[in-house]
This record gives structure tokens, sequence and C-alpha cells, in this order.
């Protein structure tokens, strides 16, 4: 980026690029309202702070709107006059406006300085700069003061780019059309008024007009000052719009702006031919000379001629041949010692028919010895006929003396088919070097192939090199259709190739090419890399990039390619924690599949190993993604539950750890760990490894953990004990809903139905012994504070109280401050040990030493009817809790009855009972008398009813 300053610099310095330098300048963007010009509107910084311009501050687009025909509108002349000066002070005085306003002043003091280098900088940017606000301003100024003075230069190059603007680069937003218009017609009018005052003049100054127009200029282009020029006489009358080229019809030389002025002296015209570069100029002003100046062109300097035959305009040339053709002192036969020689030998070249058929005849008769080179060169870009001559000519001359960069150059040209005869009759593949196989090929698919043609015919592979080497070249690189073949096929020539011909530096960096990544993956996984030619660092920086990350991937995980050792523990152990689930997922598999205990420990020590995958699977600065792979591979490998393991399973793991390396001293304390996945596979672990470790009291510990998953597992293996003693009967299991044990038809004082009934003993159900079953500890978990455990304690006690029970214990749990536990402890405690009467056929066959255990009486009437207030009164009033969920496929304990019902139940139960027993009737019909003052619906009304059916059915019993 250029900067206003760069300007000044390089004025002050008188810099001889100073032309070239405003130009640059001038193509600039502007940059954003009150940035610096190191800032260009096109910036796109999100990170730029934005810039605050003021309410009123002149900008570029203030400046448009005070100066377009609507902000000047309602105005004289001379106010608009004004505004438009005031305008374009402030503005080049304004910070927030572009700084190139200000080039206008600086410019005009070029011109005023008057040094040849200012003069020729002003030149230079008039000619071909970007035409805006701030040059305009110097263009105009610097125009009225060329009329003034009469500075043919600065007046030509000017009223050349009024007359052309059009075709050139401008802001056409801050150049008004009719400021273009009318400048157009004053350049004519100056020429015109000249012409008329003074004819000697006036050639000069159209030819300093003329001579700026471009190349490019076309017959039907705009224009009006050159158009004037040349066809004057047939545009009077127009209105300053007319076509560039010279008039077609008429006598051209008279309608030519005063004709008389032009034949006073050839000088003007002879200066336009070595000027202009237009071929519409020049031949206007051949036409003119030979009309005007036939005697200038009789004897001509040959040197001049040489000047003007080395200019690249057809015209021109035609009419240097025209001269030689003309003049005797010019034959052919002296155009050597004139100096001539090279310059109609350049003919050759030339974009006229007239000139290159005179350089054919020339280069016939007095050019035997044209070089090769150039020879080459005229068949590779000559016109049709000049290529046969070139051909023609280097048909005769050795392989040798052509060489066979030559020769590979004319490969593939329709007039040199002997090309390829040549090269394989003089040379051999050796003799080709790789950069020009690269040109050869890079010419099409024609020069390729007989490129190919030759390497098959002498039976030699095309090395590894030149394939690679066509590949990085910048013309194979830019994606050009007609080249796309040559690739596909240098692709898939290095694919049979090994990877020592290629280089593997080649081929990884062109894996990391977008145009080549599919190809060369088709090679790596045909097997082109491995062992020690495949770089793993490489691979692993080609993790971090997640376009190729599928390739490093895969060939990282074939042991065919990479030993898991080079891959490294570290690394993987790193890219385990990744929080990207594809690079953890790869890490843990490869860890688990390639790496034995021993690898996990420097020296590979096994018990060292295991001891640090306990510490990667629960230590305590371990990240989760690292534990939840350490857990995975300990019960990968576990003897037992390794196989059934799905992981293991899909990776064909066999287990490479023994039972040793569960111990329990390891794994107990992870039972209780904070963290769920530890405690995941604590449990995993001690459902497998339990009975071995041998400690009852871990089982109850388990079941009354704090944390569900070990409470689940110790759960599961204290209903296991009785779901495994209990025989699997499919009848009972599907009727045991509706038998009287039932929630549903249960009588009052029966324990909860038993969820184990029926049911088949779960996988975990023969790893803890039945002997491990402990009163004592089985009745302590029933005032568990989680209710999961009570209800497996409650499970276990009335199954098992003929073991383990006793009133005592029962007692005991009355008191539990949980009222389910309370509730079970009554029921189970009418049931086991209410008064029963002995059958009237029962004789002891001994008398028993002591009472028999589960089977106490109660003491008298009034112990009953306590027993009975408490059973109803002590009912919970609400929902029980939410309970932790059991292991899939365990039995479930017994669920308790939501209390209206399991009270309205219970007293419908004593009613039953009641009706057969007079005595029981009496027991409880105070309690229910009590009971039915209750302001619960359902208590009160379940109540009168019982009362009412006892009334009727022992009316006088009561």
């Amino acid at each position: 980026m250029l900067m206003l300053g760069d300007v000044e610099r390089a004025i002050a310095a008188r810099d001889p690029a100073l032309g070239e330098l405003i130009v640059r300048y001038l193509a600039q963007d502007d940059p954003e309202d009150g940035r610096g010009e190191l800032s260009p509107a096109d910036e796109d910084d999100d990170d730029a702070a934005p810039v605050d311009v003021p309410a009123g501050a002149f900008t570029l687009d203030r400046l448009n709107a005070a100066v377009s025909p609507r902000g000047l509108a309602n105005k004289t002349a001379t106010e608009r006059k004004l505004a438009r000066r005031d305008a374009f002070a402030a503005a080049e005085s304004s910070p927030f406006a572009p700084p190139r306003l200000r080039l206008g002043k600086l410019l005009i003091e070029l011109y005023e300085r008057g040094d040849p280098e200012g003069r020729a900088a002003l030149l230079h940017v008039f000619a071909v700069g970007t035409m805006k606000w701030g040059a305009w301003q110097a263009a105009k100024w610097i125009y009225k003061r060329a009329e003034e003075r009469h500075d043919a230069a600065l007046y030509g190059v000017l009223a050349y780019r009024f007359d052309a603007m059009k075709q050139t680069p401008h802001a056409a937003g801050e150049l008004g059309a009719g400021t273009l218009l009318y400048l157009r017609r004053r350049a004519w009018r100056y020429l015109r008024l000249l012409g008329q005052a003074v004819p000697d003049a006036y050639p000069v100054f159209a030819v300093e007009v003329l001579r700026h127009y471009p190349a490019d200029a076309g017959a039907h282009a705009s224009s009006w000052v050159a158009a004037q020029i040349w066809g004057h006489g047939a545009l009077e009358g127009g209105r300053g719009a007319a076509s560039f080229g010279p008039p077609a019809r008429g006598d051209a030389m008279q309608l030519r702006a005063f004709p008389a002025a032009w034949k006073l002296s050839p000088a003007p015209l002879l200066r336009l031919l070595e000027a202009a570069v237009n071929d519409l100029v020049c031949d206007w002003a051949i036409r003119c000379l030979r009309a005007d100046h036939p005697l200038a062109l009789r004897a001509v300097e040959p040197a001049w001629l040489a000047r003007l035959g080395r200019r690249p305009v057809a015209a021109i040339h035609g009419f240097v041949v025209a001269l030689l053709r003309d003049s005797p002192e010019l034959h052919q036969s002296k155009l050597r010692e004139l100096g001539l020689h090279d310059v109609v030998l350049g003919f050759l070249r030339s974009p006229s028919p007239e000139a290159r058929a005179y350089a054919l005849e020339y280069a016939a008769a007095h050019a035997p010895d044209l070089a090769i080179d150039e020879l080459i060169e005229l068949v590779e870009h000559g016109a049709e006929e000049v290529v046969k001559f070139a051909a023609a000519r280097l048909d005769a001359v050795s392989p040798r003396q052509i060489g066979v960069a030559r020769l590979l150059r004319l490969l593939g040209s329709a007039l040199a088919p002997w090309a390829a005869a040549r090269l394989a009759q003089g040379f051999a593949p050796g003799d080709i070097e790789a950069a020009q196989f690269v040109d050869t090929a890079a010419r099409g698919t024609g020069a390729f192939g007989f490129l190919i043609k030759f390497w098959n015919d002498k039976q030699v592979a095309i090395p590894a090199r030149f394939w690679t080497a066509l590949l990085d070249d910048p013309r194979f690189t830019a994606g050009e259709w007609r080249l796309r073949t040559i690739v596909q096929t240098a692709l898939t020539e290095l694919g049979k190739r090994t990877a020592r011909e290629i280089g593997a530096a080649w081929i990884q960096a062109s894996l990391e090419d977008r145009a080549r990544t599919d190809a060369v993956a088709r090679w790596l996984d045909a097997g082109m890399l491995s062992g020690d030619e495949l770089d793993v660092e490489w691979l692993k920086g080609l993790v971090g990039k997640p376009r190729l990350r599928p390739i490093a991937l895969t060939l990282l995980a074939d042991r065919r390619r990479v030993a898991p050792a080079r891959v490294g523990l570290g690394w993987l152990l790193e890219l385990a924690r990744s929080g990207d689930a594809d690079l953890a997922g790869f890490a843990q598999r490869m860890l688990l599949e390639s790496f034995e205990p021993a690898d996990f420990a420097p020296g590979r020590d096994p018990a060292a190993g295991v001891s640090r995958l306990w510490e990667l699977a629960s230590g305590p600065k371990s990240p989760e993604p690292v534990r939840g792979f350490a857990a995975t591979y300990l019960k990968a490998h576990h003897l037992d539950l390794g196989p059934r393991l799905a992981e293991a399973r899909a990776l064909g793991i066999k287990p490479r750890l023994d039972h040793d390396a569960y111990a329990m001293a390891v794994v107990r304390p992870l039972l209780f760990d904070a963290r769920a996945d530890v405690r995941r596979l604590a449990v995993a672990i001690a459902g497998e490894e339990i009975a071995r470790w041998g400690d009852p009291g871990l089982v109850y510990e388990l079941a009354g953990a704090p944390f569900k998953e070990p409470r689940a597992l110790g759960c599961e293996l204290l209903l296991g004990v009785i779901a495994a003693e209990a025989p699997f009967d499919p009848v009972q299991g599907a009727a045991d809903a509706g038998s009287p044990g039932s929630a549903s038809t249960s009588p009052p004082g029966a324990a909860p139905r038993d969820a184990t009934r029926g049911a088949r003993p779960p996988a975990s159900a023969t790893r803890m012994p039945a002997a491990w079953i402990q009163g004592p500890r089985l009745f302590q978990l029933a005032e568990s504070p989680h209710q999961a455990a009570r209800e497996v304690a409650l499970t276990l006690i009335r199954r098992l109280y003929d073991r383990i029970g006793g009133a005592e214990r029962l007692a005991w749990l009355m008191d539990s401050p949980e009222r389910e536990v309370r509730l079970f402890a009554v029921r189970l405690f009418w049931d086991r040990h209410r008064p029963r009467p002995w059958p009237a056929d029962f004789a002891p066959r001994k008398a028993a030493a002591a009472g028999v255990v589960g089977r106490e009486r109660f003491a008298d009437l009034a112990a009953l009817r306590q027993f009975a207030r408490v059973v109803l009164f002590g009912l919970p009033p609400g929902r029980l809790g939410e309970r932790d969920p059991i292991v899939e496929g365990a039995p479930r304990p017994e669920r308790a009855l939501p209390a209206s019902v399991a009270k309205r139940r219970l007293i419908e139960a004593l009613r039953d009972a009641a009706l057969e027993d007079v005595e029981l009737a009496r027991a409880i019909a105070p309690v229910l008398g009590e009971l039915s003052s209750s302001i619960a619906k359902g208590e009160w009304q379940a109540s009168v009813q019982a009362l009412t059916a006892l009334r009727a059915h022992h009316a006088e019993g009561l």
C-alpha cells in the first residue's frame, strides 16, 4: 500500500519512477472514512475498532452530495462555482476524507516546477492513471495552462485523455458527463483555432494528440478529437460524438482538417510514425506521407528504417517493406551491409502478411545461417507459412545439431512430425532431464503422448522423480482442465512405484495437498509406507488435522505397518484424555488391543503395570476419559468378566490378568469412592471376586452403602441367596399375584408379597454363600436410611424368619423411626406369634424343654387389644418415598401398598377374622370404635362397616 507521503517524498527526491508510483497510488481503493491509507475499505478486520465520524465532518460521501446536481440546485452559476470550491477545500482539509484529494495540488506544483523528470511523470500519469478527484483537479488546471502556454506535450496527452476517457480507467461517479463533453469540444476548438491562426503549428499539436491512442483502440471506439483531425470534412455539423476510425469513404486526404497544413513539412508525420502505437494512426500517417511528401520517401536513411522496422506495428512493417522494394539502393543483397539484416528477419514474426512474405524471401535467399533456437521459436509461435519454412530448415539438420531440448520443444507440432523420430534416432531416455520432461508435458496431451511413446519404445520406465517434478510444477497445480489427464497419469504411475523411489518426504507433503490427498491415501492403504519408512511422529501430527485424521488413525492402528511400541504409551494415554470421542475411542481401542499390563510400567514389570492401571482407573488426578479406558482394560482382562464384556469380544481380547490383580485391599476403597465411574468399576470387579475374598461383612456394608451402585450389588447378592434356594415354579410364579399372600388379597397381618417367588436366580445368585446370612446384620440393615436396603432386609427377614427371627428382634424393629418397618414388624409378629388353639386331636410326643421360637402367645386380652391398636394407628398416613433401582435382572423386594388401601384391607381382615372368633371380636371392637371417630373418610367408613357386621353376627356375644 502506498500513501500520499510516499508520493511527496518521491517528488522531492525527483524519483525517475515517480510517474508509475502515482499511477499505482491512484489505482488503490480509498480507506474508510477516518482511517489511515494502510486500512483499505475492503479490508475485513473484525478486530478493528470502529471510527467515530463526527456529525457534519467532511467525508467523501458528503463531498459527493455537496457537488451533485441536487446539492447545487437552485443556485446561480457563480454560486455553484463557489460552492464547489468551498466543498473541495473543506474535503481536502478534513481528516475524514481520502488524502488523494490533496494530490491535485502536488501535481500542479510539479507542473509549475517544469523540470524534465516532473513533466515525464505528468505525461505518464495523465496517459494511463486512474482519473478521479485530486488528479482530475490537476488535469483540468494544467490543461488550461497548456492552452495558454501552447505546451504541445501536456496539451496532447490531456486532449487524448479527455477524448478517450470512456475507454480508460476513471471514477465515473466523480467525473461529470457534461464536463467531459465540454472538454472534448474545447480540445478540438483549440486545435481548430490553432490551425486557422498558425498552420505550421497545427500538425505538431495534432501529432501530440494522436500518438497517445493505445494499440487496442479500435475503429468503432468513441472519439471526437481524433475523428475531427482525420475526418473533419465528414463531421461538419456534428455534436461531439463520432467513431475513432479514419473515414472509409471519400478522399481521406481532403476530409482531414487543414490538409494544407500537413503538406508544409513531413517532420510531424515522421515523428508520428516513430511515436504512435495504434495501427490505425500509423496507417493514416503513412497515407499522408505518401500523398503529401512522396519525395521524402525516396531517399530514406537505413538507420531510420531500422528504427521503424523494430516497432511492433503491422502498418509500419508493411510500409518499411514497401520502401525496401521500391528502392534499388535497398536491394536484399545489400541489407546485411546496411544493418537491416536482423530487422528484415524480425519480420518473420510480423503481424503484417506483406512483411512476412518479404522476410521469407529474404531468409530463403540470404539467411542460410538462421540459428536453430530462432527456427524452433518460429515453429512454436510463427504464422503458418513461417512455420513451414522453419520446419523445412530444421528437417535438414541432424538430431545432435538440433539437440534434445529443442527436439522436445518440437514434439507434438503438426508441421514437425519428424521430431519424434529424430528424438528416438539421436537420443536415449537418460539424455532427457526432469525439467525438460515437465516443460514438454505442460504443452498438452499431444507432446506428452510422444514422450510416453519414446520411453515405451526404449523399454525404460520413466523415473519417479520426473513424475514428482511434474506434479509439483505450478502449471499442473493450477487445476488447468486440459492437463487433468496428465496429472491422473502421473498419480497412477507413482502408485506403482515404491516409497524409496518416490521419497517419503514427497509422499508426506502430497498427502497434505488437497488435490492429491485421495490418491496418496490409496497408496498408503495399499501399503506403500510401512515399518521404518512410515514416520510415526508425522502421523501423530496429522491426527491434529481434522481432514487427515481418519487416514492417520487408520495407519496408526494397523499393526502390520506400525508396531504399537512405536506409537508410544504416553501419547496414547494423552490422546485418551481428549474430549473428541473419536480420538479417545481410538486410543482406548489401541491400548486395549495392543498393550499388555507390563507395558504400563517402566521395565515391563507386571506387578508395577497392574498398580499403574489401578492408579489410572482411580487416581485423584486421573481425568475421566483415562479412568474410563483403565476401567475397561481391567474389566476386559478379568478371567471371568472379560469374556462377557462386549468391548473385549469385539476386539478378540484374551484376559491377561489373574485374580491376584483384583485384591480386596485395592477394590474395597473404590466401592465407596465419590466418583460414579470408579464405583461402577469396583462394583463390576467385586461382583466377580467377593466370594473369593471371603468377607461376609462386606456384603452388608455394600447393601447399606450411601451410593446406589454398591448398594445395588449388596442387595442383589442378598436377594440372590433366597432366589437360589427357591426352585423355579412357573405356575406358582404366574399365580403368585393372586395368592392369599399377595399384596392385593393378603389377610391383615400377612407379610408383604415376596418378589423373589417364582423368579429365576440372577447371575450373581451363586456368588454369595447362604452361610453368610446373619440375622443381626439383617435386622441392622432393616433400619438403614435407604429404602431399597430396608426393603431387601425386610424381605429376607420374612423369608428366613424361622432361621434368623424372634419376638425380641421384632420388638426391636417396632421401635424403628420408619413407619413401614414398624408396620412390617407388627404384621410379622401377628402372623407368627398370635394365639392359636391346639387342634382337638393334637398330642405332643414329648414335653418341650422350652417354648418354640416364633410361637409365643399374648399374655392377656389387654395385650392383644393393644397390639391391634398399634397396628391400626401405626400405619403411615401417606405414600412411601422413592427407592433406588435394583440391578437389572435381579429379584425385586416387596413394595408397600398405599396407606389408605393397607389400612382398609387390615380392618377388613380383622373383621373377617373376628366374624369367626367371638373372643377376637370382643378384643378389637373397642379399638374399631375408637377408629370410627377418625376424620379420614376411608378409616371411619371401614370401621363403622366392620362394627356393624360384628354386632349383627355376634349380637349376644358382644
